[in-house]
């Protein structure tokens, strides 16, 4: 079944059961039967909270402390290892979750190679040739997946605005008219309003919209995605596409579809030094 899917809150979707990883016996993912604040992850609530992703984020945080990955020794995390360990037990991808992190300096990067390959996140399958076709029907399925999306938010979108007009009662039907105080008082209404979206014109509101300012082309989005014969061109664009609408306060994902196109293969991770301290309640370093 798909699953609805917002970047802002999750009051409209279907709650996933909760996600469970296994830790060492002296460490607990939750503190909500203690008296301690826990301020590593009140600072990536704080930060980070208003995406759906947030718990996935907290859980891979949590998850490097009680490992140990830490900055101030020698173990590190590779991309991999967190994938094969963690992939099927978050809801979002490991690559989005690590980058909120490194956002927001809780996880830093330590090394990176040159190797890299073209990940499927949803199914999390990996290519390393770009000429494997066996790349092509998964491309096919996600952009499907969004065009869907896309297509069905624009339904609703127009069957609102027809159920407004038909609510609206004019004055044939009983409707009462307009008087000129009224009038007057809905330009002002109608000037102040046009001055608010003066201030958001640079700020894509619907699907549509930042599909299109991410891909920057002249040419619908449809044919943007679908037309390429190169498919690693439309690889690069799909991704471009759904990872702006991930990052994006404006809009949400009504259906299940994830990036798809290049990624390192030798990152390594470790929880900061910052991060560490505030997950032990320590001052933070200078």
């Amino acid at each position: 079944m798909d699953a609805y899917f917002s970047n802002r809150t999750r009051t409209h979707a279907e709650e996933l059961p909760p996600v469970v990883i296994e830790n060492p016996p002296h460490y607990t993912m939750s503190t909500s039967d203690s008296d301690d604040t826990d301020r590593l992850e009140q600072y990536i609530r704080d930060e980070k909270g208003d995406l759906p992703s947030s718990e996935s984020i907290v859980a891979l945080a949590n998850w490097l402390y009680a490992n140990e990955y830490f900055e101030t020794n020698d173990r590190v995390a590779p991309t991999s290892t967190l994938k094969d360990t963690l992939g099927d037990r978050l809801e979002y991808g490991i690559n989005t979750v690590l980058d909120h992190l490194e956002e927001i300096d809780v996880v830093a990067e330590v090394s990176r190679g040159s190797g890299q390959l073209i990940l499927h996140e949803r199914k999390n399958e990996g290519f390393f040739d770009p000429s494997n076709r066996d790349m092509i029907p998964l491309l096919e399925e996600e952009v499907s997946r969004f065009l869907e999306d896309l297509q069905e938010q624009e339904s609703r979108t127009l069957e609102s605005e027809d159920a407004s007009d038909d609510e609206t009662p004019s004055v044939a039907d009983g409707g009462e008219p307009e008087t000129d105080a009224e009038n007057a008082e809905g330009e002002d209404i109608d000037e102040s309003e046009a001055s608010d979206e003066e201030d958001t014109d640079d700020v894509p509101t619907t699907l549509r919209a930042v599909a299109a300012a991410a891909l920057d082309v002249d040419v619908p989005i449809e044919d943007a995605l679908t037309n390429p014969t190169d498919h690693i061109e439309r690889i690069e664009r799909f991704d471009d596409v759904v990872s702006a609408i991930i990052e994006s306060d404006e809009v949400s994902r009504r259906r299940e579809y994830e990036p798809m196109g290049w990624r390192n293969t030798s990152n390594k991770w470790v929880l900061t030094r910052t991060a560490k301290a505030r997950k032990e309640n320590e001052s933070l370093p200078g």
